[in-house]
C-alpha cells in the first residue's frame, strides 16, 4: 500500500529506532539509525531461523539501550530473498515494517557518504537513512486466501511465458522441414496441429500415413471442423516439399518433445485456473467484482493476487500507484512534456488490467463509450485510451468493495452524464 511522503515523514517519531536492512541469499546486514543521527555499526545475520532470532535479540537489546519506545524497521522488496525476513518480522508487536524502493536505494548511495562505493553495511545504511526522510511505503504482506491468489498468479505468468517459450521453438523445428504446413493448419499450436504433429511429425511420415488414415485424425482431433479437403492439402504438400531433409529423425524427435512439452503447459495452467477460481470463491466480494460485465474470474483472482484484499486501500490512487499506472511528465520552462504511466508498480497486475480494459471496450462493452470518447472526441491513441479505461477500472473495482454493492450500468451513465 502506498502512503504520501508528508504522511511518512509525520509517521516517523523521535522515539522510535531506525532500522534498514539490506537482504542476500544467505546473509542479511541490519544497522540502526536514530532520528538524531545516530548510527549503529553493520549487524550482520544469517537467512535461519537462528539468525533471525539474533537480529530480534539484537534490536532488542538496542531498543533498550537508546531507550525508544519501538523499531520501524525497513528493507528493499527486491527478488525474493526479502520474504522470509519480512513475514517473520511482521508478526513482532515492537516492529513497524516498510519498504523501501530499490531505486531510491541506488540513486542515494552517494549522498551518504559522497563516495560511489557499495557494501551491504553501506546499503542498509542508506535504507535507514532513506526511512529517516520518510521515502517508504508501507509494506502489505498477502496473506490466507490472497497469499495462495498471488503464488497461482505467478505460477500461471511463469507458464504463459513458457508456453510462448515453446511455441517460438516449434516453429523454428517445423519450418524448415515442412515450410508449407502452416499455410493450411495456421496456428501451430492448436489442438489439431498438436495431434497431427504427435502422430505423423514429419512430412514422410504425413504421407505413409495416406490420405483416409489422416483424414480420421483431422476429423476426430478438430471435431469435424477439418476433414477431407484439409487431409488431401496436407497429403499433396508433403508429397511435394521443398522441407529440409537432413537431420529428419532427430528434428522429428526434437518436434515431439515440444509437442509434449507445450500439452504440459497448457495442461499445467488448466489445473492452475481451476485452482485460482477455487480460491477466488472464498473472498466474499468476489461476486461484487465479477458483476462488471467482461471481468473474467481467472483475471479478478490475477489482480485480487496481485493487489490483496482491498479493504486494506483508503483511496483508489493507491492502487493505481501500485499498478505503476500513475501519471508523469518531464516539463520544463516552455516545454511541457507528455503524460506517460511510470510502470514502476506491479507489472502483472498492469498486464492484467490491460487485457481486461480490452474485454470491457469492445462493441457493447461496459466502458464502449468511455473508450470511444477518448479515442475519437479527445483524439487519443488507442493504447491510451486502453491505459485509461484500465485506471477507470481500478477505481470500479475500488468502488464497490468499498461501497459493498454490485455493479451497476445505468448509475455509472447517469454518473458519467
Amino acid at each position: 500500500m502506498i502512503i504520501s511522503k508528508t504522511e511518512n515523514e509525520h509517521n516517523v517519531n523521535g522515539q522510535e529506532m531506525l532500522v534498514g536492512i539490506d537482504v542476500a541469499k544467505q546473509t542479511h546486514v541490519a544497522r540502526i539509525l536514530l532520528t538524531d543521527g545516530r548510527e549503529s555499526k553493520a549487524f550482520s545475520f544469517h537467512n535461519t531461523r537462528e539468525g533471525f532470532e539474533s537480529l530480534m535479540s539484537w534490536l532488542m537489546l538496542n531498543k533498550m539501550r537508546f531507550g525508544c519506545s519501538s523499531i520501524l524497521a525497513g528493507l528493499e522488496s527486491t527478488g525474493h530473498y526479502w520474504e522470509a525476513l519480512a513475514f517473520f518480522l511482521d508478526g513482532e508487536n515492537d516492529i513497524r515494517l516498510v519498504q523501501v524502493n530499490p531505486k531510491y536505494v541506488k540513486k542515494t548511495k552517494e549522498l551518504y557518504d559522497n563516495s560511489p562505493g557499495k557494501t551491504d553495511s553501506k546499503d542498509a545504511g542508506v535504507i535507514a537513512m532513506l526511512i529517516r526522510m520518510g521515502k517508504f511505503q508501507r509494506l502489505v504482506l498477502p496473506k490466507g486466501h490472497f497469499a495462495e491468489l498471488r503464488c497461482y498468479s505467478k505460477l500461471r505468468e511463469q507458464k504463459v511465458v513458457g508456453l510462448g517459450v515453446q511455441r517460438n521453438i516449434l516453429h523454428s523445428l517445423v519450418d524448415p522441414i515442412f515450410p508449407e504446413y502452416g499455410g493450411i493448419l495456421k496456428k501451430l499450436e492448436s489442438k489439431t496441429s498438436l495431434h497431427i504433429l504427435k502422430n505423423f511429425t514429419t512430412p514422410d511420415g504425413i504421407l505413409i500415413a495416406g490420405i483416409k488414415k489422416l483424414t480420421f485424425s483431422l476429423r476426430t482431433a478438430s471435431h469435424g471442423r477439418h476433414s477431407h479437403a484439409c487431409a488431401e492439402r496436407l497429403y499433396s504438400a508433403a508429397s511435394t516439399t521443398i522441407g529440409v531433409r537432413e537431420g529428419i529423425e532427430a528434428a522429428a524427435y526434437a518436434i515431439r518433445s515440444s509437442v509434449a512439452a507445450i500439452e504440459n503447459i497448457q495442461k499445467d495452467i488448466s489445473v492452475i485456473e481451476k485452482e485460482l477460481l477455487r480460491v477466488l470463491q472464498k473472498i466474499p466480494y468476489a461476486g461484487q467484482l465479477l458483476s462488471i460485465p467482461g471481468i473474467g474470474p481467472v483475471s479478478l483472482a490475477i489482480i485480487l493476487g496481485e493487489a490483496g484484499d482491498l479493504h486494506r486501500y483508503k483511496k483508489a490512487e493507491e492502487l493505481i500507484k501500485l499498478a505503476g499506472l500513475n501519471l508523469f511528465e518531464i516539463s520544463s520552462g516552455k516545454h511541457h512534456g507528455q503524460r506517460h504511466i511510470t510502470k514502476r508498480g506491479r507489472p502483472l497486475l498492469r498486464k492484467c488490467l490491460f487485457f481486461a480494459a480490452l474485454r470491457t471496450v469492445k462493441t457493447g462493452g461496459t466502458f464502449r463509450e468511455d473508450y470511444l470518447r477518448h479515442t475519437k472526441t479527445n483524439q487519443m491513441h488507442k493504447t491510451k485510451a486502453l491505459v485509461a479505461i484500465s485506471r477507470k477500472l481500478l477505481r470500479v473495482l475500488f468502488a464497490l468493495v468499498r461501497d459493498g454493492v454490485q455493479y451497476n450500468q445505468k448509475k455509472m451513465e447517469l454518473l458519467a452524464a
